[in-house]
């Protein structure tokens, strides 16, 4: 010590290290040692049947996401506190501090995996597409790379990714909404000439309007795996989380949940597609 008390610089730059080493080695570790002493975590959602849904009237947040992640907590004596985000935003929130966690059922995709740590697969998910009943252009997902044809989708989700890469003569209509079912409704209202989402929730949007056409609810493509985010460098809430999950998915507590929002399927083995309580294995050629 009394060497370095000799040299002013070199003891500068050791203060210095041991400054640096006190503030960043710790906050590797801080976000379970927060949400532990807290007792609380904030949980990012976006409502989206039946993962999360939102009552409008009293803002009762649930859904076999919602209930998944309340039954991972309690096990260890933490609170969830919801905080609804956007498509659009929920990497930002992560990214900010606004919440720890999201629960966003999200397709794990490359882009995405720059801004955002993806959790373990919880099940897989395809794509489809709505367009108006009696529109015979479409055979096949290519068919939708035309010049001026109007695809909707949601701002910020993953089907605008794949349109842009995958169908760049089209023309975008991107919607700022939470609300998968958005595009489809474009569709209905004449507003576009085809919405995609996930395969789920076109489904869901077909059997109830009679006015249009699944075009793909037998053989949906870009079949991803869906997961929930933290925050890029939370390794200890990842690593948490991914044994949360293993344990849901090996003791069946996902497909329980599932049950009571009408769904049944497989969470996890391999690529599934979960549809109305049905599973409809993963095609095992590339469909994009």
């Amino acid at each position: 010590m009394k060497n370095i008390l000799r040299y002013p610089l070199l003891l500068g730059s050791v203060l210095a290290a041991l400054v640096v080493s006190a503030t960043v080695q710790p906050a590797r570790a801080q976000v379970m040692d927060r949400i532990l002493k807290d007792r609380s975590i904030k949980i990012g959602y976006i409502p989206s049947p039946p993962g999360t849904i939102k009552d409008p009237a009293s803002g009762e947040v649930k859904g076999y996401y919602v209930d998944g992640v309340r039954y991972i907590f309690k096990a260890i004596g933490v609170e969830p506190v919801f905080v609804e985000t956007t498509w659009a935003n929920f990497a930002a929130g992560l990214q900010s501090g606004q919440f720890d966690l999201s629960i966003a059922g999200t397709f794990a995709t490359i882009q995405r995996a720059a801004a955002v740590e993806f959790t373990k697969p919880i099940h897989y998910l395809g794509y489809s597409a709505i367009v108006k009943k009696g529109d015979a252009r479409f055979k096949v997902p290519s068919d939708f790379n035309k010049e001026g044809l109007k695809i909707a989708v949601v701002q910020g989700g993953a089907a605008q990714e794949y349109v842009k890469e995958n169908f760049p003569n089209a023309t975008v209509v991107a919607l700022g909404t939470g609300n998968l079912t958005a595009p489809f409704m474009e569709v209905s209202a004449g507003r576009a000439e085809v919405g995609i989402e996930d395969a789920w929730q076109a489904r869901r949007y077909a059997s109830q309007q009679p006015g249009v056409t699944d075009l793909f609810q037998d053989n949906p493509y870009n079949l991803l795996p869906i997961a929930w985010t933290v925050k890029r460098g939370n390794q200890d809430l990842l690593n948490f989380t991914n044994t949360a999950i293993d344990f849901m998915l090996l003791t069946g507590r996902w497909e329980r949940m599932a049950n009571a929002y009408g769904m049944t399927g497989r969470f996890y083995d391999r690529p599934s597609l979960m549809a109305f309580g049905t599973v409809t294995e993963a095609p095992t050629t590339d469909k994009k």
